[in-house]
């Protein structure tokens, strides 16, 4: 089971105790069930049946960000601690700890912005680590992101191809996250859309 610190102090400030009894247990209940990077993907009724009380997600959020933001809701519905990683691992994570790593990788993949400031000599992560976050590994792996993200093969193969074919730059630099330079590829064209011309590409294909 891992392990993790609790803030005590959170006991002496007024937000809260301004939250009701079940409210209380649900912060609880996230910090404890968050993965270790801080992100927890929301139980509603788990909870619910383990306390045996009702939980009204507004409300709850409303009061807990109400002086400061503490839970950020992601794109992708999970939720996001602002302050975890600090509090957990302190000021500073160096890319190059197993750990730290595999931190800054569930950053990437839950789209969370993060300060560059609180990963030590990010410049210098090793070129296997670089290279995984400046391009995708394949266009699988690519494909695999846009559906994930709402979006289909056809614009998944014009990303790789187009960045590709650009070396992986962006303009006259080097991409730096391939996911984040694909979201906004996604948001920039219609999600879901289906590409009639690809499907009758791909029926020619086939005859």
């Amino acid at each position: 089971m891992a392990k993790r610190f609790t803030s005590t102090m959170k006991w002496n400030e007024d937000w809260f105790l301004d939250l009701s009894l079940a409210n209380k247990l649900f912060w609880i209940y996230i910090c404890d069930n968050s993965d270790h990077a801080g992100v927890f993907k929301p139980n509603k009724r788990v909870f619910e049946l383990l306390v045996g009380s009702k939980i009204n997600i507004k409300d709850f959020l409303e009061v807990v960000n109400r002086d400061k933001n503490r839970i950020m809701v992601l794109a992708n519905g999970r939720w996001y601690l602002t302050g975890f990683i600090e509090f957990q691992y302190g000021p500073k994570l160096n890319p190059n700890n197993r750990v730290h790593k595999s931190i800054l990788k569930v950053l990437i993949e839950n789209d969370i912005e993060y300060q560059k400031e609180l990963f030590e000599n990010l410049d210098n992560i090793g070129a296997e680590s670089r290279g995984a976050l400046a391009h995708p590994s394949s266009i699988a792996e690519a494909i695999a992101y846009f559906k994930d993200k709402g979006s289909n093969k056809r614009e998944a193969e014009r990303f790789f191809y187009y960045y590709e074919s650009q070396g992986w730059k962006v303009g006259k630099n080097q991409m730096k996250n391939w996911k984040m330079a694909a979201s906004g590829w996604i948001s920039r064209n219609k999600k879901g859309e289906i590409d009639s011309s690809y499907f009758d590409d791909q029926i020619k294909s086939m005859r």
